[in-house]
């Protein structure tokens, strides 16, 4: 009896409940939604990394290779070469060609001098094309670039023509740099020498006393 009486109670509560639900549109009532459960946070998914292409991709580098040695530029050029010494006659007395570190350097050598105010003969240093005797001749000088050391008054005697400079006067030097040294005139207190070059490099000019020198030095590797 107990039995029957609760399927009777379940029974009634269905067809309630069922009454509920076809009843709420007829009477403007909202439908029944289920609550929402929580939402479980959405975790958005990592972009894969872009793929390297072609142009991307790691290349190693490469070894360093040594650095080459590096060589001097040849000179096109030399600015003019300011002249100097005094205008007071002096005889030569030697010539000099030898190889320094770094350079090769020419010596015109006038012995000691006689007071302070004494000083090599007056000088002009230039770049030349070929040389000519007073005679008119040429005077050939070995070399590709020829520079002239002209000196005035000067000679390679004294005042009373006694030969002062006895050494030769067409020097064959051993220097890399400087091939030749000649002498191209010497007439009426009027002495010029011609330097010639394996290649075209600007002298370094300086004046020197006790004794008395021009020096010339021409850049030449050591």
């Amino acid at each position: 009896m107990i039995t029957r009486l609760a399927l009777l109670i379940v029974l009634i509560a269905a067809i309630v409940a069922a009454a509920v639900v076809f009843a709420r549109p007829l009477l403007g009532l909202p439908e029944a939604t289920p609550s929402p459960s929580r939402a479980s946070p959405t975790l958005a998914a990592a972009s894969p990394p872009a793929s390297l292409g072609p142009s991307a991709t790691a290349t190693p580098s490469a070894t360093a290779s040594p650095s080459p040695t590096p060589t001097r530029t040849p000179t096109s050029t030399c600015p003019p070469v300011p002249a100097g010494g005094r205008d007071a006659f002096r005889a030569l007395t030697d010539v000099r060609v030898a190889h320094q570190p770094g350079f090769d350097r020419v010596v015109f050598e006038f012995g000691t001098e006689a007071g302070a105010q004494d000083d090599v003969p007056a000088f002009r240093i230039e770049r030349a094309a070929s040389f000519t005797a007073i005679s008119g001749q040429p005077v050939p000088v070995q070399g590709s670039a020829l520079w002239s050391v002209r000196f005035e008054p000067s000679s390679i005697a004294d005042q009373s023509r006694n030969l002062v400079y006895k050494g030769p006067r067409d020097l064959d030097p051993t220097t890399t740099l400087v091939r030749d040294v000649k002498l191209v005139e010497d007439f009426e207190a009027v002495m010029v020498w011609g330097i010639g070059l394996a290649q075209l490099e600007c002298p370094r000019v300086t004046t020197l006393r006790s004794p008395l020198r021009l020096v010339l030095d021409f850049p030449s590797p050591p």
